[in-house]
């Protein structure tokens, strides 16, 4: 039964705006999706908040269920009201919002009680706030308090931590891993809450009628831990681009996977090591990060990157590979040019638009995906009218219906060929370079990747909070 004054989630605008959430995230980032979450019945899902309106749009594309989730009023209010309303969402009133009736917050509490109690899965940040930290924010009660009093009414909720890793997460086709933790319960924490409150206080802030304030701070703790093993908590300004280049290196030289799960435990250990070495060993940081730019320094002299240094191609195989991509570049050459022509307009002003609008580096994708809709469909709008005024109306309605085709297919085309002139690149270097160079090199890099060990079985026994480098 649909919450009153709210859409039924299975009619009505919520199917095409949660189509349309899906599109733009697969189209802005290259996904990867680590776990599952239980496929029925009441789940609260909780994921870590770092990118604005795309999180929400990230969890519809990952998590493979329909998701209510809890919005701030003041969306409502704003020029997307049409999508956070449509799309079912429920407002929540903020202290920190101007204007806000948080006395409201009850519908809030009462509405969320309700879609759990029809086995529905509703998702909500619990640190409140959209932030660029690259940590997990301190958490406010709100998600404790909904899921105690769903469970004291009754309603067994599946309480499911997300963390939500954005590599780089303002830069288009950068890469997102969404990590979806094992199901917890709060059933337990239960014995310390007096009887089941009635309805009309069970929505209220924690007291006696509602959630006892222990269980409540339990219950948020434990929330929090469970976010926190699923997420690479590192500085965006500094170590985080250092954690990228740490695990590249060390996948290269120990020929690790990447795996999404993997890559995640990697990187969530090298971001504890480097944090906990720079505070317990400066001098060893130090000399440690200065090794590492003199190795890269090296690798870029000969235009190199790790993983090409362990790269043995045979004539054969270098024959095999210029055939297949020579009969493949027929296609994808023209259509990548064709691409690249059309649409080089609106990727222009969709990241000027993007930057003109915001400095934030947490609304920044958001500005970038959202002003990309519109200035992409107005390009499209106007391209359509071109033709349909040149050549007629036909001639319109068959370019609104190619030019999306032709977006999707060349910028996967323009992947595709990118990579393979990268490919090239690098087997022109190395066919040109001495063995001898190439050797030291990977020497070089091995030499860190055991230092890297080195440190972390230092780390380990001094009690640091990290698993091995590499090792899940």
């Amino acid at each position: 039964m649909p919450i009153r004054g709210t859409p039924d989630l299975k009619v009505g605008p919520t199917r095409l705006i949660r189509w349309l959430a899906r599109t733009i995230v697969r189209i802005f980032y290259r996904v990867d999706r680590v776990g599952t979450i239980p496929p029925t019945g009441a789940v609260l899902m909780l994921p870590n908040h770092p990118n604005a309106l795309l999180d929400p749009a990230v969890i519809w594309a990952t998590s493979g269920r329909d998701v209510r989730f809890l919005a701030k009023s003041v969306l409502f209010e704003g020029p997307l009201r049409p999508f956070v309303k449509g799309s079912g969402a429920i407002p929540v009133y903020r202290k920190i919002d101007q204007g806000a009736d948080v006395s409201k917050n009850v519908e809030a509490f009462a509405a969320v009680d309700a879609a759990l109690a029809a086995g529905d899965a509703v998702c909500l940040f619990p640190e409140g706030i959209s932030h660029s930290s690259g940590r997990l924010e301190p958490l406010r009660t709100g998600a404790a308090r909904m899921a105690l009093s769903a469970q004291k009414a009754g309603v067994p909720v599946s309480l499911v931590p997300v963390g939500l890793n954005f590599e780089r997460k303002t830069a288009f086709r950068s890469r997102a891993t969404v990590v979806y933790g094992p199901a917890f319960s709060c059933a337990d924490l239960l014995e310390r809450d007096p009887p089941a409150p009635s309805p009309s206080a069970r929505f209220g802030e924690a007291g006696s009628n509602g959630p006892s304030p222990e269980a409540v701070r339990a219950l948020t703790d434990r929330i929090a831990q469970h976010m926190r093993r699923l997420l690479v908590e590192a500085d965006p300004k500094g170590d985080a681009a250092l954690v990228d280049r740490v695990d590249r290196l060390y996948t290269a030289a120990r020929q690790r996977g990447w795996d999404p799960q993997e890559r995640v435990l990697r990187r969530r250990a090298i971001a504890a090591g480097i944090a906990r070495l720079r505070t317990a060993n400066p001098q060893r940081y130090d000399d440690l990060l200065l090794r590492f730019r003199r190795y890269d320094q090296r690798l870029r002299r000969f235009g190199f990157r790790d993983r090409h240094l362990d790269w043995e191609v045979s004539t054969g195989d270098a024959v095999r590979f210029a055939v297949r991509e020579l009969v493949a570049g027929i296609v994808l050459l023209p259509l990548s040019a064709v691409a690249l022509a059309v649409f080089a307009v609106p990727y222009y002003f969709t990241g000027k638009g993007a930057r003109w609008f915001t400095k934030e580096a947490d609304v920044a994708a958001t500005a970038k995906a959202v002003g990309g809709v519109l200035i992409y469909g107005a390009w499209l709008s106007l391209i359509a009218a071109a033709a349909w005024w040149i050549a007629g109306a036909k001639a319109g309605f068959l370019i609104v219906l190619a030019i999306p085709i032709l977006a999707v297919a060349g910028l996967f085309a323009i992947e595709r060929e990118s990579a393979v002139i990268d490919a090239v690149r690098a087997w022109l270097l190395l066919r040109r370079t001495d063995p001898s160079t190439r050797e030291r090199l990977r020497k070089r890099r091995s030499e860190l990747a055991d230092v890297l060990d080195e440190v972390n079985e230092w780390l380990r026994s001094a009690d640091a909070p990290a698993t091995p480098a590499g090792r899940s």
